[in-house]
């Protein structure tokens, strides 16, 4: 059986009385608010830490806009520690990070040089590029960012996740590399299909919504359709699937499989919070370690159960920590960036 936890205490409406009544009643609110609070901080995760000492063991927050850019000629451009502004230029397009966290591509690339902004010495750096030699971003463990690409295309990149494209999209298709997750809103072309490589398969599209989730470290390959249509099909085994809005393909082992799927619990991390849905702590402890950069170690005897909820991402991992444990399925140990998952 799923056990639930909510992040959040309902608010109760009031009915009309008098002022007087109304200025208790809302002193009387904060009160019990605040006493809430303060019981839920002091609740330790039962591993015989005191609750103080066991939060700053624990005080890791997430770091949100993080991401490292490879150009076309090899030369490396760390985002986050990059000024707003044009940062690169690659035959003709424009390669701008915005004040809001963006990557964006502009203008109508064609073969010549890479030129990269810099700071060192008033000089820009040049190197010759072979026309549509990819760009790569990567994120790391607890980042994420937002590509717009030289066609349209908007790409949201979740935590440990890399795309790789080129600078200008040429021939009859549209073609990147993914591996972890992502969410693609494509720009529409009936002409040129945009096709995401991923682990173990292909998805075709001409201009859609949809999500790929395909991390190294999960069994299943899972694209999800928001929007439109789109075709998948594997690489090795044999298996072609054409879903519609709602439905997820799942691939694993040399199988394709197509379910009705709550679209909000999968695109949940691109809107900021944990969304979870009968899922199994050793899954949503993954997906805690990629945004928090932790690693997560199990006690012998901890056995399969599900869990459903949702928490913000924006939280510290202690908070997340402390909203799982109220569950009362699990306790936390947390060591440094090691957290224990135990009884």
């Amino acid at each position: 059986m799923e056990t639930r936890f909510e992040e959040t205490i309902p608010s109760i409406p009031l009915r009309k009385t008098s002022l007087v009544w109304t200025k208790i009643a809302v002193a009387a609110t904060i009160l019990f608010a605040l006493s809430i609070a303060f019981y839920f901080y002091n609740i330790p995760y039962k591993t015989g830490i005191a609750p103080r000492e066991q939060l700053s063991q624990s005080k890791i927050n997430p770091v949100h806009q993080k991401a490292m850019l490879t150009l076309a000629d090899g030369r490396r451009i760390t985002l986050d520690e990059a000024e707003n502004g044009e940062i690169a230029e690659q035959g003709g397009v424009i390669i701008t990070k915005t004040k809001d966290g963006q990557l964006v591509y502009e203008g109508s690339a064609n073969e010549g040089s890479v030129t990269e902004k810099s700071t060192t010495e008033g000089s820009a750096s040049t190197a010759a590029a072979r026309g549509n030699a990819p760009n790569k971003i990567e994120t790391p463990k607890g980042g994420q960012y937002q590509v717009n690409l030289p066609d349209g295309t908007k790409v949201w990149l979740n935590a440990a996740s890399s795309l790789s494209y080129p600078v200008s999209f040429t021939g009859d298709k549209r073609e990147v590399k993914l591996l972890g997750e992502a969410y693609f809103e494509v720009a529409k072309n009936k002409n040129m299909p945009f096709v995401v490589y991923s682990k173990g398969q292909e998805v075709e599209v001409l201009g859609t919504h949809f999500n790929v989730n395909a991390y190294p470290d999960e069994a299943k390959t899972k694209t999800t359709l928001l929007e439109g249509s789109v075709k998948v099909k594997l690489l090795v085994a044999k298996g072609t699937a054409l879903l519609k809005p709602g439905q997820q393909s799942v691939y694993e082992g040399d199988q394709l499989d197509v379910n009705a799927i709550d679209v909000a619990e999968v695109i949940a991390w691109k809107e900021g919070y944990f969304l979870f849905q009968d899922e199994d702590i050793r899954s949503i402890m993954r997906k805690i370690a990629r945004w928090y950069d932790v690693e997560i170690v199990y006690a012998a005897n901890i056995s399969p159960k599900e869990i459903g909820g949702r928490i913000s991402r924006n939280k510290s991992l202690d908070y997340v920590l402390r909203t799982l444990s109220r569950t009362d399925k699990f306790n936390f140990k947390v060591e440094g960036r090691r957290v224990t998952v135990m009884p």
